[in-house]
């Protein structure tokens, strides 16, 4: 019965199609009963589905322990087979960690005939922490306590590190080129072909295009007046929406992008542990509101920043004072409300050093930015439609000349599911938008990315319209030479 049981979770484990994590683990026994057998170590893989977004994910594992001692003398190898349905809670929002909880069930089979009492089915519980140094690679640790169904069986505690692979997913949809149909160019006939109507039979023509008589041998004079051929138009690149706004919103943050705009990088400067408008710094409001006019798809982000003196929690807060105040600045100028983000940085991003006064000054500031959507998506999906393609090309060939310009990818979505869930689907999105930046010629070290999850809502997500406009990732492009 154990063999089949067995049989069966390793069939599992293998059938699961949608296999989007392998985690190997390690993991130390604590045996509850002490008078039974000793603690020891175990090893083990697991493989995760993301099956839905309430719960975020179903992982099967095995653990192997090979020559566990027992008290009476004996010792045997032991397999763990076992089912957890995990659900995760986001520690701080942006952040790349978050904790989890587990519920799962398990068998244990015990080598030793022996020994056998002390296997069996067995339930579980836990509590677990997850760290994602880079895209949806992650580190792992884990508490869980395992019950076992048997009476005369020991309970154990497991102690357990690990690294989660991402692996599998969807596949990318192929990418349809949209060839723009070639203008078809009208020529008006030719002088030869005006002359040749007129005289049939004519073998040799000789043509001096002027007003002047036009001779041919063995025939009369014939009067021809050259009309003036019109000008051709050079026809116009057909935008869509998305590549207009990501054009427009280059313009406001890319000096000599545009000779038409004003190609200014803007900031607001603070005194020390303020958060007043300095007067340098009142008519930028006005500026920058007169440059968004008929751009209600551009979004403006208020960054702010202190210098390093306070503890960083201090400046947190500080920096976020200044980026709301900024923000109503906008406001008073005639910018949406709903145009307009704030993110506080705190100490965070110096862009002088804070060990002189006037690098100081100039780390304490507020920083406007200049957003475009780059890309929409389906619901619970990360995959780049069509449209999307062609924006982030179009990016990819106007940065062309503009080493100086980073570009920062944010990743939304909207409010269905969990939190920890739709951090990392927004993870993937900008994922996705990256590495089709990269496949057209942008430097991984000019892209940064982030995931905001369902935080920022463009709009309310109590209508399907408010959802689809949520899901999302924007692009923000930043000048380096500040």
């Amino acid at each position: 019965m154990k063999r089949t049981l067995l049989s069966l979770a390793a069939c599992a484990m293998v059938a699961v199609a949608g296999v989007n994590e392998i985690t190997p683990v390690v993991s130390g026994v604590h045996q509850m009963d002490a008078d039974k057998f000793d603690d020891h170590f175990t090893y083990g893989i697991r493989v995760g589905l993301e099956l839905s977004k309430i719960i975020d994910q179903i992982e099967f594992g095995y653990d192997y322990s090979k020559d566990a001692k027992f008290y009476s003398g004996e010792s045997t190898d032991i397999n763990r087979l076992y089912l957890n349905i995990i659900k995760g809670f986001q520690i701080v929002p942006h952040s790349k960690a978050s904790v989890y909880g587990l519920l799962g069930v398990g068998h244990e089979d015990i080598a030793n005939s022996a020994l056998d009492n002390q296997g069996g089915f067995f339930g579980q519980y836990g509590v677990g922490f997850k760290f994602y140094p880079y895209n949806d690679f992650s580190l792992r640790a884990e508490v869980r306590h395992a019950l076992k169904f048997k009476k005369e069986a020991s309970d154990n505690i497991f102690y357990t590190l690990g690294f989660g692979i991402p692996f599998g997913g969807k596949d990318e949809q192929p990418i349809i080129e949209v060839v723009e149909p070639t203008p078809v160019v009208v020529t008006p006939p030719s002088l030869r072909d005006l002359y040749a109507e007129q005289n049939q039979t004519v073998e040799t023509i000789v043509i001096v295009e002027t007003n002047e008589t036009v001779t041919t041998a063995d025939e009369p004079e014939v009067d021809i007046v050259v009309a003036e051929q019109p000008q051709q138009e050079v026809p116009q690149e057909n935008r869509t929406e998305l590549e207009e706004t990501i054009l427009k919103a280059m313009a406001l943050s890319i000096p000599n992008f545009d000779p038409a705009s004003t190609n200014i990088h803007r900031y607001y400067n603070f005194d020390f542990d303020s958060v007043r408008i300095l007067e340098k710094d009142a008519g930028v409001a006005d500026a920058i509101a007169k440059d968004l006019e008929n751009l209600g798809n551009v979004r403006v982000k208020t960054e702010g920043h202190t210098d390093a003196v306070g503890s960083k929690w201090y400046n947190l807060k500080l920096s976020q004072k200044r980026a709301n105040v900024v923000k109503n600045e906008l406001i008073k100028s005639g910018i949406s409300p709903n145009q307009i983000d704030t993110d506080g940085y705190g100490l965070q991003q110096p862009i002088k050093t804070n060990a002189t006064e006037e690098g100081r000054a100039a780390n304490r500031r507020v920083e406007i930015l200049f957003a475009a959507p780059v890309a929409y998506f389906d619901f619970d999906s990360a995959e780049l439609k069509d449209e999307s393609v062609k924006a982030v090309k179009l990016i990819a060939d106007k940065l062309e000349g503009f080493d100086a310009i980073k570009v920062r990818a944010e990743g939304y979505t909207d409010s269905l599911g969990s939190k920890w869930y739709n951090i990392k689907l927004s993870q993937k999105r900008v994922s996705a938008v990256k590495n089709k930046l990269v496949e057209y010629g942008v430097t991984p070290n000019r892209i940064e990315t982030k995931a905001f999850g369902e935080d920022k809502p463009l709009k309310p997500n109590d209508t399907e319209e408010g959802r689809a406009a949520n899901r999302r990732v924007d692009v923000i492009f930043i000048n380096t030479n500040k």
